[in-house]
């Protein structure tokens, strides 16, 4: 990943694995896209790296079995724990304090979710403060989470499971989310582009049983 990180990546306990470095690149890159990764060398202040966590093939095969998991007649509240594609951080930083994340799995929430709303869909997350939604289309939500002053961003895909049960892609749709204190960037159009981008190339290494229609670009505002 040449604008981002020259050498092996890092693994999760700060060590260099050059077994998988060169994989953990190439899903940074294809997840961020190229415009992606120029974005984050212009607005980041120090050199970067990046840390090895989860692979696609990985994350796809913990989807699957949230969703096939999941009973539509259940009242419990889903418990499912996303699987983080991309950590981009300071390099010559310990600990690794400022750090850009990608993350995708099950959601807990369904498609129709009143994002954006007052109710208690933030407060069941475990969250506080301001929702924005932004409705790409039918087959994606993206949101805007404000806590405290800082950003979360998040992404909802219908994506149909063989083998789930009926309904499955709006019960428990693919969720992305997106963290940023690395790049100084305040503004909330450049994180929700590159992380519609990521859903598009997720959705894709996922095989979606109902191919879900993701844009190149945001809707106009």
């Amino acid at each position: 990943m040449a604008l981002l990180l020259g050498s092996a990546a890092c693994s999760s306990d700060g060590t260099r694995d050059t077994g998988t470095g060169d994989r953990t690149r190439e899903t940074c890159q294809d997840l961020l896209g190229t415009a992606g990764e120029r974005w984050v060398k212009e607005s980041s202040a120090r050199q970067t790296g990046l840390v090895d966590v989860k692979d696609l093939k990985t994350a796809k095969a913990a989807f699957y079995d949230d969703a096939r998991s999941w009973d539509p007649g259940s009242k419990a509240v889903s418990s499912f724990l996303p699987s983080e594609l991309c950590r981009i951080v300071v390099q010559d930083q310990k600990p690794h304090t400022s750090r850009l994340s990608i993350s995708y799995g099950a959601s807990v929430f369904p498609f129709d979710s009143p994002f954006g709303e007052k109710s208690d869909v933030s407060g069941a997350s475990g969250a506080s403060g301001e929702e924005t939604l932004v409705r790409v289309n039918s087959d994606v939500k993206l949101m805007v989470r404000k806590n405290n002053g800082t950003y979360d961003y998040a992404g909802y895909v219908k994506c149909r499971v063989p083998g789930a049960p009926a309904t499955q892609e709006t019960g428990v749709p693919l969720a992305g989310s997106m963290t940023d204190t690395l790049t100084g960037d305040t503004g909330t159009g450049p994180h929700l582009r590159y992380l519609l981008n990521s859903a598009r190339v997720v959705a894709k290494a996922f095989a979606c049983g109902n191919n879900p229609t993701i844009p190149t670009k945001l809707p106009a505002t």
